[in-house]
């Protein structure tokens, strides 16, 4: 693992000495880089299968899973995933997920140690090579804490108001930073982890905190007064860390922040007030990868890329425009309009199977989540919307659920139905188990969550990579009406 050592120290010591300097670059994202997971097994009794999930910082909401499995007849296999600069990726092994960090060029050596089941009490997997400490980290956090954050983001989503909330998260944070704390004094860790782990501890927690404003006050309408006390955790971040810029948890407290903080005079802020905003934060260097970073959610819808693209950016981001660019361009060939959309067979709540055909004669609009997706989470009151402006007439919007990250295969449906019921969805909601999910990525090209479909009445598409509901889709399903005679 010596490459992510050295590509983090890089990242690190150029982005400290860019904090040093208003006009410095910010170092490159390695856009082809990839990490090499290199399994190797006790003979096992039967098949284990392997999947590594990976979400990008950059673009947006971007993700990629690689699948592979450790049979009878083969205990050893690589797996390579695309990986653009130091970051997370979740492994599982069977019905087990473990927490890894990466960094393009790396490659992590993993044992498994036992068969499948042969012994709860011994320890499964192993790390080897440098920095194996690091590996080893995650797996106690997890052992003793489990999935802290989600357990939060649960408790607010249910809670009357945001004190319990911030009860919860107080306390989970205290045994988050005293278990980090206590495992530092314990544990051999390089310093430059230490900053990124400490980085990763506060920014979930701060981007936690922000968004559950905005669930209980925008998404469920709760009118409440928030704790004077809420915001002390402001006290052990910064807004403004260019130290921290490409790393996933702080991008995604950046923008809530950024977008709370408009909404204080902008009820419904527009994006250019979002950027306007970010570069009075931000400064210009970190604005402007901070706006190629916001558009490139939808990094593989060609019509949105045509459009938002289209302005000048600085040289230093050229780079990344064009990757952009050229990754809409390899999907205008792929499902064009016109071409039949691929049709699917999933369950709903009730385990009855539903498939797209049967809604031939009628226009369908598809909408793919996953469950602790935020971008997802915030255009489901317009999906509702858009459910009750359709009523009575030939439309159907449907979603399906891809699952929830990390999660066992054997608690994907329990999840699935608890965050519907959770975001109050009246949309014809279907499940995608790991199969369907592998084949409509493929068939629809789906990589960035959300990812929307216009699908006309003849069965054929209007649009792959569609318009968001909050960005006015209503007016294309009604042209689609049109079309279609109603």
């Amino acid at each position: 693992m010596k490459s992510l050592q050295t590509a983090f120290m890089l990242v690190f010591s150029l982005t400290i000495c860019m904090a040093q300097s208003k006009e410095a670059s910010l170092p490159k994202l390695n856009l082809a880089g990839v990490l090499t997971l290199h399994i190797k097994s006790v003979p096992q009794v039967e098949t284990l299968p392997i999947k590594l999930d990976t979400y990008h910082s950059f673009p947006q909401y971007d993700v990629n899973s690689v699948r592979d499995s450790i049979t009878v007849d083969r205990n050893e296999i690589y797996l390579n995933s695309p990986f653009r600069t130091v970051g997370h990726s979740f492994l599982t092994i069977a019905d087990s997920t473990y927490q890894i960090l990466g960094a393009p060029g790396d490659t992590i050596h993993l044992l498994i140690l036992a068969k499948r089941g042969e012994n709860p009490t011994q320890s499964f997997i192993t790390f080897e090579g440098k920095n194996n400490e690091i590996q080893q980290y995650y797996q106690a956090k997890t052992r003793l804490l489990n999935a802290p954050l989600q357990t939060c983001m649960n408790e607010g989503m249910r809670a009357a108001n945001l004190v319990p909330f911030k009860k919860m998260m107080d306390e989970t944070y205290q045994k988050q930073d005293q278990f980090w704390m206590d495992y530092q004094k314990k544990n051999t860790l390089p310093n430059w982890f230490k900053t990124y782990e400490t980085n990763v501890l506060n920014y979930s927690d701060a981007w936690l905190r922000v968004y559950m404003v905005w669930y209980q006050t925008e998404y469920q309408k709760k009118k409440q007064v928030i704790p004077a006390s809420y915001y002390e955790f402001n006290s052990r971040i910064k807004v403004k860390n260019l130290t921290a810029l490409y790393q996933y948890d702080y991008l995604r407290f950046l923008r809530e922040h950024l977008f709370w903080q408009i909404r204080q005079a902008e009820p419904k802020p527009s994006s250019q007030a979002l950027i306007d905003y970010a570069k009075k934060e931000l400064g210009q260097n970190a604005s402007s990868f901070f706006e190629i970073w916001e558009l490139s959610g939808s990094v593989d819808n060609p019509n949105w890329v045509e459009t938002k693209f289209k302005k000048q950016f600085p040289a230093q981001y050229q780079y990344l425009v064009d990757y952009i660019k050229q990754r809409a361009t390899s999907n205008v060939k792929l499902l064009r309009s016109g071409d039949k959309a691929p049709n699917f067979a999933l369950v709903n709540a009730t385990d009855s199977l539903i498939t797209l055909s049967q809604y031939k004669g009628q226009v369908v609009y598809l909408s793919f989540w996953f469950t602790t997706c935020g971008g997802c989470i915030q255009e489901m009151p317009y999906e509702n919307k858009l459910v009750e402006q359709f009523k009575g007439k030939p439309v159907k919007i449907v979603s399906i659920c891809v699952g929830t990250p990390g999660a066992a295969d054997n608690e994907q449906l329990l999840k699935w139905k608890a965050a519907s019921k959770r975001f109050g969805l009246k949309t014809i909601d279907l499940y995608a188990n790991r199969a369907w999910t592998k084949t409509l990525s493929e068939k629809y090209i789906v990589s960035v969550y959300p990812h929307y479909v216009l699908i006309g009445a003849d069965g054929t598409i209007i649009e792959n990579f569609a318009e968001r509901p909050s960005q006015g889709i209503s007016a294309k399903i009604e042209k689609a009406l049109a079309a279609a005679g109603y």
